[in-house]
Order: C-alpha cells, then structure tokens, then sequence
C-alpha cells in the first residue's frame, strides 16, 4: 500500500470513528484500531486529530461537490438537488453527524470556526446555482441559499434523532414554500 492509500484508509477509518464517537471522545488510537495500523503510522501522516478530522470533513465536502461538478448544471433541478440532501439524511446520517461535530467545535474553537466557515460557504455557493437556474432574476439567492442550508441541516437533524419525524412531508413543505418565493 502506497502512502497516499495509506492516508486514504486514516482518513475514511477517522470518518466512522468520529461520526460514532464523536470528535472529543475518538482517539487516534481508536482511529489507528479501526484501520489496522500502528496509532504512530496516524501521526506519521497527520500531525494532530484536528488535523486529521479537517482531512475527514474535507473529503467528505469534496465527495458530496463532485457529484455536481461532471454535471450540466441545467441537468441538476433545484428539485433534484433538495431530493439528493433529504435521502442524505437517511442514506448516510454519518455525513451529517460529522457535520453537527464540527459546528460544535466551531462555537468554541477558533481553529474549528475558520474550517466550519468555509465549508459552510461552498454549501451555500452549491445551492446558489441550482437557485439562479430558477430565479436569477431575483436578488437574495445567496441569503436563501443561507436559509436553506440551515433547514437542511435541522431537517436532517430531527430525522436522525427522531425516526418517526416526516421528512418527506417536512420537505414536500419546503419545496412549495421555495416555490412560493420563486413565483413572487
């Protein structure tokens, strides 16, 4: 296995360590344990576990941007987008806890805030497009995508914690007040 294999394996091995265990309480030595490594081959390659949880939360961001990026964004309905997020939640709820981790660490943690920042931005910046393929006649499509954002997170939120909560219906809402807006 080549260093960057290597490096791959830490970083998806980090991946379900810190979504189960939670930023605080995963330790490299748990990281090292679930990728059948020694825990110093993890700091041959990441200097500290915030390093190595910024390399997770990049990757994660940088698989869920590439499924948009080889497509035509006429392609890619505002519809299919909103699709996309809702079955997220159910599909892979580690991509989202690895999300609310980093907002926790963000209220707190300067190192953290600047990495949740950006992430943050380029989510916006990914539901700008599909709004100004819709509505690029209005201004406020980045303070919606903003919104949106925010309600994708919570709704994702309450159906990890909550399997009873209706997604589907919560986002059939959504949609139509999206629509709403758009028309007006």
């Amino acid at each position: 296995m080549d260093k960057q294999d290597k490096r791959q394996l830490l970083i998806n091995a980090a991946y379900k360590v810190f979504a189960r265990n939670g930023y605080k309480d995963a330790s490299i030595k748990d990281i090292a344990e679930f990728a059948n490594i020694t825990p110093g081959l993890v700091h041959y390659y990441f200097k500290s576990k915030e390093e190595l949880f910024f390399a997770v939360q990049e990757k994660a961001q940088k698989e869920y941007h590439l499924q948009y990026a080889d497509k035509d964004k006429d392609s890619a309905s505002l519809l299919d987008v909103l699709e996309e997020i809702k079955t997220r939640a159910t599909e892979n709820p580690d991509w989202y806890r690895l999300r609310y981790e980093s907002y926790a660490h963000g209220i707190k943690d300067e190192a953290f805030q600047e990495n949740v920042s950006a992430f943050l931005k380029k989510g916006r910046e990914s539901i700008v497009w599909p709004l100004n393929e819709v509505n690029s006649n209005k201004t406020g499509n980045r303070e919606l995508a903003g919104i949106l954002l925010a309600c994708f997170d919570g709704l994702a939120l309450q159906k990890i914690v909550d399997d009873e909560f209706d997604m589907d219906k919560a986002y059939k809402i959504l949609w139509e007040l999206i629509s709403n807006y758009i028309k007006e």
